[in-house]
Order: C-alpha cells, then structure tokens, then sequence
C-alpha cells in the first residue's frame, strides 16, 4: 500500500510522483521499476471489469462512469493497456465485431487484484452483493480469474447485452439524483454455467443489493423458446418476487409507430398460452410467484428499465405526485380546461391524482390519472379491470406514462375512455 506522496530512489536520486488518490501500485514486471497506480475508484473499476470478461473501450468508460458518476481521462485508461501483465490487454484482431476492439484483463492482474481487494474495507464491503458463500455471482463460484479461457469467439448477442446493461446503469447513475454511485452499488453478472444456476439469464443487474434479469433477443429464437425463458423464473422460489425485462433488439420500426408485431406477439402468449397441463397461462404462473415481467422494444428500453429500477427503489412517491399536481395546474397537458388537480388520499383507491376540467360540452367533470410503467406486461389485463370498473364512474381515466417514450407506443385498449399522458 502506497502511504506517501512520493517514492525516492535511493540508488540514483529519483523521485517519482505518485498520482493524487493513488493507494496501491503494481509491477507489471516484478524485477522492472514501472509501476501502475491506482485510485480505490480504478481498483474497483478493475474489479468490474473482470466480471465482464471481456469489453470495448465504450464498456470501460461506462463502467467507470456508474462506479463513480465521472468520466475516465484517456491518459488514466491507456495507462492500464498493454502486454499480457499489465492490468488490460487486447485481444487479437480476429475478434473485433466490425471496428470495435475488445479487451480482457490478463490472470496475473487479476491475481493480485483479488488478493487486494480484501485489504480495503471499503472496496471489500461493495463487492459483497456477490462475493459471498452460496452465491450464484461469486467469482470464485464461476472461476472467473481473468484471461481469455473459455472465449473462443465473441459473438454480437453477448457483447450487445453487456452493452444494453452498461447503458442502463449509466442511466440509473444520471437520474437517481442525490444518490452516490457507491450507494446504489451496481453490479453485473453474465451468467453461462448451466449447471451452477437454474435460470441463465443473459444479464443480472444488482442496484443495492436488489436483483434485475435482462433477457435479450435480436429477433432469432422462436416465440416457444421465448415463452421457455419465463419457466425457471416461477417455477424457483427463489426467483419470487424478481423482476425480468425481455428487451427486443434488430426490428424495424412499424409505419404507424405502434409496437413492433413481436413485441405484441410476445405479449399475447405470455397472456394467452397456457404452460403445459397446468390451466393457467404464463403470465397467471409469473403472478403466482411475484414476478414482474416487462417487454421493450430495445429504442425504449434503456430508459424505461432505467425509470422501473428506480421507482422500485424509491417507494415513496410523494415528492413526485406533488410535482404532476402543479404541472396539471400550471402546463396545458391535456386537451381540456383544468380547474384543479389534486392528490388521492384513499389508500385503497387506485389513483394517483385527480384532475377537475371543463369538457367540450362545458360541463364539469373529474378524469382519475393513475402512474403505470411502460412495458409492464401486466398493463393489459390491468387496463381491462380498470375499464369494467370505472367505465360507467368517470368519462375519462388519464394513464401517466414516461416523457421519454417517443417510438413504438402501446396500443392503449378502449381509447374513447383511456388518455394516454407522456409526461412522467
């Protein structure tokens, strides 16, 4: 561990600067003099990087970004690459996608990372949303050490995902204002053992400690064999109460910009198909088992998993209904004159808020407004028992959905009485 400022060679007077935040060094070659220093932010970092197994340059800055909500300097990462001891290597051109490169960090790096990393409590503490007996993530579980074993190739699905996720924990990083990075700890696993682990998801997203599973499908595998991934998830109970997020990549945008024709496939199977002798659907089996199921065409997707992790994690939403109250009454958002807008104080009510507006037939009237997520493939069956409800209650009930939605929109079930709002 480094303690000073600086390092005097006694031998020939040299004094050698060490750089701002660095605690540790290493010696790329044990008789040599150069050394790699580093922060508690590029050790971490490290860390990370080995979970990933391999990663362009695009991945190393993204994950540095969500461990520290900053940039990595060019100088600092290509401080890091070079030959087999250093802390980054690059794999040889035959396993570039197009012109991207890709990187790993070599064994005898990784090696003395991992015996580092124990010794900084601080770093120690952040690694074990993982790194504990039984766990399915560990990297002694998975003998994930480093190097290039078990990569023979790498293919676009894989790098696609590890790209996806990466995205969305940059994501969660810029809008979970007033949060540190260290506090949401976001971790990644890409699982492939399986023999370790009863569901192989393509990506496991931790935010403080809570899991997130990312399916990932660029449009190959048959709609049977996506229905298949579900199975594991409600059959385990140790999946209950999980949250997947099945993101559709490689589809073309649909002229009327509704949801591309497999998304909404997908959707009706997972509500329609019956799992084997058991009566119930699919989505009747995720319900039995808590578990949350969304689909997102990828152009969506980043976001609005982004948006779903943190309200999962910000429960109280009160400063954001206080917040839609004064916009109702200050902004034109919907297509009526709004005398008031108000808080639902009713526990058992299923509304957020309720606004008082002037009707085309200047009559005065209330529309309920309710915040549901994108994507969330319970909406379906929800807007149905909402419209047998309510239909002969209220002329209108306004559905809040996210601001960023701009492509490829749900088509909102009985129109005449749900107004869809883009604002959230």
């Amino acid at each position: 561990m480094v303690k000073s400022l600086c390092i005097s060679d006694s031998r020939e007077g040299i004094i050698e600067h060490i750089p701002k935040g660095a605690i540790a060094y290493y010696l790329p070659n044990p008789r040599g003099r150069k050394k790699v220093f580093f922060t508690k932010e590029t050790l971490l970092l490290m860390y990370h990087l080995i979970r990933l197994k391999y990663f362009s340059r695009e991945m190393i800055l993204d994950q540095y970004f969500i461990l520290t909500g900053k940039e990595l300097y060019n100088d600092a990462l290509y401080s890091l690459i070079g030959n087999s001891r250093m802390p980054i290597c690059q794999f040889s051109s035959n396993y570039n996608i197009g012109r991207t490169k890709f990187m790993y960090v070599p064994k005898v790096f990784a090696s003395w990372l991992l015996s580092v990393i124990p010794q900084i409590p601080e770093l120690a503490e952040l690694t074990e949303v993982t790194e504990y007996d039984g766990s399915h993530y560990s990297l002694i579980t998975n003998r994930m050490n480093g190097g290039t074993y078990g990569i023979k190739k790498i293919n676009l699905h894989d790098a696609n995902t590890r790209s996806l996720a990466l995205k969305i924990g940059r994501a969660l990083i810029e809008n979970k204002v007033g949060v540190s990075p260290s506090e949401l700890n976001i971790t990644y696993f890409f699982p492939t053992n399986r023999e370790l682990i009863s569901v192989v998801p393509d990506a496991v997203i931790f935010v403080q400690g809570e899991r997130y599973y990312i399916e990932y499908d660029r449009n190959t595998e048959q709609h049977f064999k996506l229905l298949g991934k579900i199975i594991g998830y409600f059959e385990e109970s140790y999946y209950k109460g999980d949250t997947i997020f099945f993101v559709f990549d490689n589809i073309s945008e649909p002229k009327d910009n509704y949801l591309n024709a497999r998304v909404m496939n997908f959707i009706s199977n997972v509500h329609n198909v019956k799992f084997k002798d058991s009566g119930l659907t699919y989505y009747e089996q995720a319900q039995q088992n808590k578990v949350s199921l969304y689909a997102l065409p990828y152009v969506n997707a980043i976001s609005q998993i982004a948006e779903v992790i943190h309200l999962e994690l910000d429960h109280d939403s009160t400063k954001e209904d206080i917040e839609l109250v004064d916009r109702f009454k200050n902004e034109h958002l919907v297509p009526y004159e709004v005398l008031s807008a108000d808080l639902v104080d009713e526990p058992d009510s299923p509304f957020d808020l309720t606004l008082t507006y002037i009707d085309d037939f200047f009559d005065k009237k209330e529309m309920p407004l309710l915040k549901l997520n994108y994507g969330d493939i319970s909406n379906p069956d929800y807007f149905e028992n909402l419209y047998k409800e309510y239909k002969d209650v209220y002329p209108q009930c306004g559905i809040i959905f996210s601001a960023s939605i701009s492509k490829q929109y749900y088509p909102i079930p009985h129109d005449d009485f749900f107004l869809a709002i883009y604002i959230r």
